[in-house]
């Protein structure tokens, strides 16, 4: 009698599962229909390859916004807007070094990131010399809103 009860339980969780799955599919737009991207750098914990949990968080927050671009038809030139993410380790050299590799393969419009003031400045400045915007989504060093250093 008790495994007709789970059997049964079971098998409808597996039901309620796969109309949710299907709702899921036909509710959001194709995740990998578009070549248009934002980059987005994240910390992990420094001298491991763990996330921390700010970077998890800054990273499902980055996903989600690119979800509802798709969801709201907000394109760029037609086309849906995709992202790529790298994790930086908080490391200046491996942040910069990991973006110069992936900017060439790709359509890269924008960056999201980094979370340091350290690694933000760097890479601001290479952005700008490749006219690729940038926008941190934590860092706080002052100079870093100074529009002389780093025009809008």
């Amino acid at each position: 009698m008790v495994s007709i009860w789970n059997l049964q339980w079971l098998c409808l969780h597996f039901i309620l599962w796969q109309c949710n799955v299907n709702y899921v599919k036909a509710m959001w737009p194709s995740l990998n229909s578009s070549t248009i991207q934002l980059l987005g750098l994240f910390s992990d914990a420094i001298n491991t390859s763990e996330p921390t949990a700010v970077s998890v968080h800054s990273r499902a927050m980055f996903k989600a916004a690119i979800i509802l671009s798709q969801l709201y038809n907000i394109t760029i030139d037609g086309k849906y807007i995709e992202w790529q993410t790298i994790q930086t380790g908080g490391d200046l050299m491996d942040g910069l070094s990991s973006t110069c590799r992936i900017l060439p393969n790709s359509n890269i419009v924008g960056i999201v990131g980094p979370s340091f003031s350290r690694e933000a400045e760097m890479i601001a400045t290479f952005a700008d010399s490749i006219d690729l915007p940038v926008i941190s989504y934590s860092a706080t060093a002052p100079d870093l809103s100074d529009r002389m250093i780093y025009p809008a």
